[in-house]
């Protein structure tokens, strides 16, 4: 077999597994708020999180998660009230939010919320952000 020949087939087997592994590790989000979709690029190390008051607390929530293979690794931050407000003081809640696995998420408000994917940060007043995780399916 010619030198070049096999060079070329090296080549394309190695930019085959480059790719394949490129698209494992990236992450295809939608993000809509009702009027707008935005469709983002990320890595599956890059993280997400949430924002907002809770209206009957008045105190401040902040939820963060991942982005392994779906929308995870889920953890939140509040006072001992908002949490107990949550769970009703049944259950450990960031044990419970550490479990989810989801390829989609909706956070809705009336006052409003704050969530950042990456670098990206969208703010919603009076309606919804939904996230669909597009890729990997």
């Amino acid at each position: 077999m010619h030198l070049g020949t096999r060079l070329a087939q090296l080549l394309r087997s190695w930019a085959f597994w480059l790719a394949l592994v490129l698209l494992g590790l990236a992450r295809v989000v939608v993000v809509e708020d009702g009027q707008k979709r935005w469709i983002l690029l990320l890595s599956a190390w890059e993280q997400g999180q949430v924002e907002f008051v809770n209206s009957v607390t008045g105190k401040p929530v902040l939820l963060e998660f991942r982005l392994p293979w779906a929308f995870g690794g889920f953890r939140a931050f509040t006072d001992p009230e908002t949490e107990a407000y949550y769970t009703a003081g049944q259950y450990p809640w960031n044990q419970a939010l550490a479990r989810e696995r989801r390829k989609t998420l909706a956070y809705c408000s009336e006052v409003g919320l704050a969530l950042r994917l990456g670098n990206t940060w969208f703010r919603v007043e009076k309606g919804c952000l939904r996230l669909r995780l597009l890729w990997p399916p």
